[in-house]
């Protein structure tokens, strides 16, 4: 049942709010990873907030894994296209693009259910408030692997559950 801002706004929301899920098909390398090294170099999560400098809050986080893998990463948002590093190789961010971080969701190894010939992870409740830059309504993510996995080329999909603002 849609509640009033008040007759003077003219706006409606639904009882859970504006949002949206944005899919993110991380592009990995196709060799073994090694424990802290970045899994998935800084991607644009395209449409993450709903208007220009934007702000939304991210409530869920639902992994596929397609290579079978189950291993633990940590997802980095950032506000700009910062470079976390070289997919497969140690994190190099410097101090000036570490200012573009605006917040860290791990998934650990038991988060996974095994599905056979893949796995799935859902995280939700998270309540994690993330910000656009002036001019954008993009988002971008990278990922740090906690374990020594090996993926195919697009063997991680993510879709990231946004509340807008």
């Amino acid at each position: 049942m849609p509640v009033s801002n008040g007759p003077a706004e003219g706006k409606y929301i639904n009882a859970i709010g504006l949002g949206s899920v944005v899919s993110v098909t991380l592009s990995l390398d196709t060799s073994a990873y090694t424990d802290g090294d970045v899994l998935a170099a800084t991607q644009e999560v395209a449409n993450a907030v709903r208007v220009s400098g934007g702000r939304a809050i991210l409530q869920s986080v639902h992994v596929i894994d397609l290579d079978d893998q189950g291993v633990g990463f940590d997802l980095i948002f950032l506000s700009a296209n910062s470079a976390l590093g070289t997919e497969n190789s140690a994190p190099d961010i410097d101090d000036t693009e570490v200012l573009d971080t605006i917040g860290m969701v791990r998934i650990g190894s038991g988060d996974y259910i095994d599905l056979g010939a893949n796995r799935i992870a859902t995280l939700s409740g998270l309540g994690l408030p993330l910000k656009a830059a002036e001019g954008q309504t993009s988002l971008w993510v990278a990922a740090v692997t906690r374990g020594t996995p090996t993926y195919s080329a697009s063997g991680l999909r993510l879709k990231l559950g946004f509340l807008w603002d």
